[in-house]
């Protein structure tokens, strides 16, 4: 049996900075952290980049998506060509469904109850065909159809995007036989995402929720998984691709005037800039992942934590906002109080996915793969 691969705690933390960034734009959204006293002191930048970077966070999501599926198939196969495919569906959707499931189950009822926040309107839509499109991984179609739907729909756009990708994947690994075959393909595929964000619904704001619009940041994560054996001669200079990275996420989350005038804003290109930066600086994490093993990094470990339960935080955190946020109005409170709503918020968001994650996600994961694969085969799981 393959023995189970550690995890990479760098990873971990980027992807804990990325679900603290959806969670800080949510909250963002209904109580302003503007209203606050630091936030007045803020330059505009820096509230930016702390309050308005959820959108970003997901495109970072999607590159590392790309990678940890390609370098797991990989580690576990050997070659993409000898991937299972029945195993890698069972593994993926062990992971997706039962949390996906319960949650569409629990946003039905909230529906049906008439709860504020939870209510979709049915002038637009009937909860019937809502319902079908978060279970077929199509929702993000109906929303450039019909709109905006109540908060905890609208964000399983992106596991849309990405229950695409596992669609397709593992068939493309079995038609290209070839690693540089592939790269080809996912290089065209880069080349037309920026054209589908942009020019593919040109007069629906929600039109770069398409299927092909966040593929270039996939397919860099994928690329970087495929060239990773490659590029262990240039351990020693990983540190140029850290800085390079880090000045790529640096000028598409920091410079955001700059990106607008310049006109890469309008033709797509700051979502491949950052999956670009993103990919590069998973070079430095994955031949450096030991790096956060001591104690005195416990800020760091503690993001991390949020990092490995971001899936559990990024379907479940919009019930913390949204009872929160209706507690924090009703009481009047004050608006220095807004700190300890957004601090109780992270905390509670983690707390809530730890559990769920502790009794829902990892429980049915297990029973599932157990009955389907590991009676069968016994082989490492798709962890990450």
């Amino acid at each position: 049996m393959q023995k189970k691969t550690k995890r990479n705690m760098l990873i971990d933390v980027l992807r804990g900075f990325c679900i603290l960034s959806v969670i800080l734009l949510h909250l963002n959204i209904k109580v302003p952290f503007k209203e606050t006293f630091i936030g007045t002191l803020m330059p505009k930048k820096i509230y930016t980049l702390f309050f308005w970077s959820g959108y970003y966070g997901v495109i970072i999501f999607f590159t590392l998506s790309g990678y940890l599926i390609t370098n797991s198939v990989i580690r576990k196969w050997g070659k993409l060509s000898q991937i299972k495919v029945r195993d890698f569906f069972v593994m993926r959707a062990a992971r997706i469904m039962p949390l996906l499931f319960i949650l569409i189950l629990v946003l039905t009822v909230l529906h049906i109850m008439s709860v504020p926040g939870f209510i979709i309107d049915k002038e637009k839509v009937s909860l019937g065909i809502v319902i079908f499109s978060a279970a077929t991984f199509h929702i993000n179609l109906l929303q450039i159809k019909i709109g905006y739907l109540p908060a905890n729909w609208d964000v399983l756009w992106s596991i849309c995007i990405e229950g695409f990708f596992y669609l397709i994947f593992p068939f493309l690994c079995l038609i290209i036989r070839k690693k540089w075959h592939l790269a080809v393909l996912i290089l065209i595929i880069i080349l037309i995402a920026p054209w589908a964000r942009i020019a593919l619904y040109p007069v629906n704001e929600l039109g770069d929720r398409n299927y092909l619009a966040y593929m270039d940041s996939i397919g860099i994560g994928c690329i970087i998984a495929l060239g990773l054996k490659r590029l262990k001669c240039w351990i020693e200079y990983d540190r140029i691709g850290l800085f390079l990275g880090a000045s790529m996420l640096i000028l598409v989350l920091y410079f955001r005037g700059f990106l607008y005038q310049s006109g890469l804003v309008s033709s797509g290109l700051n979502v491949t800039i950052l999956s670009l930066g993103t990919g590069l600086m998973i070079i430095w994490m994955h031949f450096r992942q030991d790096t956060l093993n001591h104690s005195r990094f416990w800020l760091l470990k503690m993001i991390g934590k949020m990092g490995r339960l971001s899936y559990e935080i990024y379907l479940t955190h919009i019930f913390i906002v949204i009872v929160l946020v209706d507690i924090y109005n009703r009481i009047q409170a004050p608006s220095e109080s807004i700190y300890l709503l957004y601090i109780t918020t992270v905390m509670l968001s983690s707390l809530l996915a730890k559990y769920v994650s502790k009794y829902i996600s990892k429980p049915l994961s297990n029973k599932i793969q157990n009955k389907f694969i590991y009676k069968r085969k016994p082989i490492c799981k798709l962890n990450q």
